[in-house]
């Protein structure tokens, strides 16, 4: 995700501040997290995706959500 993440200094109520901006399609849903949802395929008449190292192909997947992940936050708290 480094090639979706950029940031810059401008000025701000306060004086000078970072700003951090990442514009992947999936953010929203990495920080936020996701709840329980159906996939279904849009362009095709299957699913085609990987798992436990085999190639698996489905009509539906019932995603059982995820967790937020704050890593824009995290890095930002440590400095990184």
């Amino acid at each position: 995700m480094p090639a979706y993440i950029d940031w810059r200094i401008e000025e701000g109520p306060r004086g000078l501040q970072g700003v951090v901006t990442c514009n992947h399609p999936a953010t929203l849903y990495v920080r936020e997290g996701a709840r329980p949802h159906i996939i279904r395929p849009r362009r095709a008449r299957a699913l085609r995706f990987e798992a436990d190292g085999r190639v698996v192909f489905a009509n539906v997947v019932h995603h059982s959500g995820a967790r937020p992940n704050d890593f824009l936050g995290r890095a930002l708290r440590l400095g990184r």
